[in-house]
């Protein structure tokens, strides 16, 4: 100490303050470093950068005092006053009466002094807020608030409806990142307002989430309210128990106008989340709410509503509101990956979607963590094919966020892919204790019909239905699907008729016409098939309704009559018409190419194959789009006789994509082995075919079960094992008993081999 005040001694007044200042800025870096690590009280800085400024004059003043002390010239010798005539000046007392008080040994313990109260008065409040003592206590902390409890989020008061929404919805993203609370998805709430009768649409007032906590045992309700001043708002909102609605907490926030009201937002989300219990420096480190959505409040109105519309079933609606909100942000990273999850969802407009996911992993940095791993994970799966980023992506997105509903079930998704179908359903039923959401039900009905688990899938479907009646068509659609994928046609029947009569939707028809296509084409009942193929194109937008993906499966249904230049011809005449309105990544390639191959006009299906590589590209295929472009070399090699490619290519397509691809590649190799002549290798593949499970098993049984099972009956004929032959002839009567009567003459043929075998065994 000695030694430095003798340094500060030898240093001028203006060297003191610019050291000063440098020792200021370290001392805010300093404090500016443990609040990011650790997390400090916001007042910590601001406190600091008032004591740091409260020392300035002291230490200036301590300089110019000490200087003074310093440089005054030693007294020289008294002189008289007779001998000089005048009276003698007074001692300088003044300095020598303030160096007493600013000596740098007073100053620096004094600064120091400080800096201990305000480390003193920091400790002090952690520990209060830790203990949930007073003020400063935590919910968590003081008892009234469990970790992670479900907290409902009412629509915020206000005479403008338009502006609650927007109010709402921006202090629910900011809200849905803490790790403290879990927000109930809207989904959730509108099964529990179905379960009580209630309109499952009608908005979350103060009202209905007090009721709702109180019936499904929500932990807490946050309500609000949106006042005006003048041009400004004020925003208050408070935290009630979900058990008796007891006010918990108080928040306030204002704006001066429109453009400070997402800045309103964010700080009435801060302080929720301080006040919840999240630790300080997860609060403080999370990016603001003008970062992870927009500054544009036009914007954030526009998404807001779009979201209401994608939550009642709107496609159409919320894909022209997320598409406008980008027309006023075009920074909006959010609104791009709604855009690109909405196109894949209905089937349309795939380089719109692919454009849509670059530009959100391009604006990455301005989303959330959970929602970055969300749009990298989607990214790497649909548009650059790549199943092992996207299983990284999420795995460290249930990392950071294990409850994450949506990361899960994606999860899980890529997981039976994959043929880990144990470890998907651990996923989908920790989703499914998170959230009652519909796509998680449905992936784990799926994944335990997969394991063989039949039983358990149809309890899947019936909880399902039972918890979100507000989604039973898509369930009992979805549950339909499953069932024509197990050729339980008898089932699938009763289905059929009781989903026609109970959801009337235009959608709802367009997706029981398609079924009921499935079914008819499958039994041989071509026309029947054809009838309800007919006005798809007509239909919403989406799958159901591509016109060349409709045109392929009519060319299907005349490949089973035997009529390949009808096939052919209904091809490529709907690919002619409509490949100016259809870009290349909607023209669905992998469905045609094959009909064509199979109708014996090779030159067409590689022209077709070209234009495709041509002009979609392999890093923009997506997963799904690789696995078909895979199977159409492996069909292309086949039709030019290359049977060792052809097998080569059938087993890398499985390799890569074990569990959803076996059913096609089990068929590509049973035909493959078939024309090489391997009876036993095609035996065993078409076995595999027709006993394997699939979510869409129903697409390709509609032209290849019946051929399947009438040539494995040929097949174990000239294998001399007629138990299995009449096993499989009689399968094959079976199923195509009521088929067109052009089709007949092959029942007819199956039937009186069956009955020779049948004779000649006694």
């Amino acid at each position: 100490m000695k030694n430095f005040i003798h340094e500060i001694h030898r240093r001028s007044l203006w060297q003191i303050i610019g050291i000063y200042l440098a020792v200021s800025w370290i001392v805010l870096q300093v404090v500016d470093v443990i609040g990011n690590n650790f997390g400090l009280p916001d007042w910590v800085a601001p406190a600091a950068l008032v004591l740091l400024l409260l020392g300035l004059p002291v230490v200036i003043a301590t300089a110019f005092v000490q200087e003074g002390m310093t440089t005054k010239e030693p007294p020289r010798p008294r002189r008289s006053l007779a001998d000089a005539g005048e009276v003698a000046p007074p001692p300088p007392e003044t300095l020598a009466g303030h160096s007493r008080w600013f000596t740098w040994k007073n100053a620096l313990l004094g600064g120091g002094a400080a800096f201990v109260v305000l480390a003193i008065l920091t400790a002090g409040y952690l520990f209060m807020r830790t203990a949930g003592i007073g003020p400063a206590g935590t919910l968590v902390a003081q008892g009234v608030l469990d970790e992670g409890a479900e907290v409902v989020l009412a629509q915020f008061d206000s005479s403008d409806p338009d502006l609650s929404d927007v109010v709402t919805g921006a202090l629910r993203i900011d809200l849905v990142q803490s790790p403290t609370i879990r927000l109930v998805p809207g989904s959730e709430l509108s099964a529990a307002l179905a379960r009580m009768e209630r309109d499952e649409d009608a908005p979350i007032t103060s009202e209905v989430a007090r009721e709702l906590a109180v019936r499904e045992g929500y932990g807490a309700i946050i309500q609000g309210e949106i006042g005006t001043v003048g041009s400004g708002y004020v925003l208050t909102a408070s935290v009630l128990s979900g058990k008796d609605a007891e006010p918990l907490a108080a928040f306030r926030a204002t704006a001066k106008s429109e453009d400070d009201l997402i800045d309103a937002i964010e700080s009435l989300s801060r302080d929720i989340r301080d006040k919840a219990g999240e630790s300080l420096r997860s609060v403080q480190r999370a990016p603001g709410l003008r970062q992870v959505t927009t500054g544009s409040l036009d914007a954030l109105r526009v998404y807001t509503r779009a979201e209401a519309a994608e939550s009642t079933g709107d496609e159409s609606a919320a894909l022209e509101g997320f598409e406008r909100a980008v027309d006023l942000d075009p920074d909006f990273a959010m609104a791009y990956r709604k855009i690109a999850v909405n196109l894949g969802n209905q089937g349309i407009r795939r380089p719109d979607e692919v454009a849509a996911l670059k530009r959100a992993v391009e604006l990455r940095d301005r989303l959330p963590e959970t929602e970055r791993y969300l749009t990298e994970a989607y990214y790497a799966s649909q548009v650059v094919g790549d199943r092992d980023a996207a299983i990284r992506a999420y795995e460290n997105l249930i990392d950071v966020d294990p409850s994450n509903t949506a990361g899960l079930n994606n999860l899980a998704n890529l997981y039976r892919q994959r043929d880990r179908l144990a470890e998907a359903e651990a996923l989908l039923e920790r989703a499914l204790a998170v959230e009652t959401y519909f796509v998680a039900y449905q992936n784990l009905a799926d994944a335990r019909y997969l394991q063989g688990d039949a039983l358990g899938a149809s309890a899947t479907w019936d909880s399902a239905v039972a918890s979100l009646p507000q989604a039973a068509s898509r369930l009992e659609a979805s549950r339909l699907d499953q069932v024509l994928s197990s050729a339980d046609y008898a089932r699938a029947d009763s289905l059929l008729a009781s989903n026609r009569t109970r959801f009337t939707r235009p959608m709802d028809l367009a997706i029981n016409s398609n079924q009921s296509a499935q079914l008819a084409g499958a039994r041989g009942r071509l026309r029947e098939a054809e009838d309800h193929l007919e006005g798809q194109e007509a239909g919403p937008p989406g799958f159901f309704s591509n016109p060349i993906l409709v045109a392929s499966r009519r060319a299907q249904l005349s490949m089973v009559r035997g009529d390949r230049s009808t096939a052919v011809g209904t091809i490529l005449d709907a690919v002619e018409r409509h490949r100016g309105a259809l870009s290349p990544g909607d023209r669905f390639y992998a469905a045609w190419i094959p009909v064509l191959l199979a109708a014996g006009d090779q030159a067409a299906a590689a022209d077709a194959y070209e234009e495709w590589v041509r002009e979609v590209p392999e890093t923009e295929l997506g997963a799904g789009g690789a696995d078909g472009r895979r199977a159409v070399a492996a069909e292309l090699a086949l039709a030019a006789g290359d049977i060792d490619e052809s097998l080569r290519l059938w087993r890398a397509y499985e390799r890569d994509c074990p569990g959803s691809c076996a059913v096609m590649a089990a068929l590509g190799l049973a035909r493959t082995h078939d024309r090489a002549g391997d009876a036993p290798s095609a035996v065993r593949e078409f076995e595999r075919y027709l006993e394997s499970r699939s979510f869409f098993k129903a697409f390709i049984d509609v032209w290849q079960r019946a051929p399947a099972l009438e040539r494995m009956g040929q097949l174990y004929d000239a294998e001399d094992d007629p138990e299995n032959a009449a096993k499989y002839y009689a399968m094959f009567v079976e199923l195509w008993a009521e088929a067109d009567e052009e089709l007949q003459p092959r029942v007819r043929a199956a039937q009186a081999r069956l009955e020779a075998i049948l004779s000649e065994r006694g």
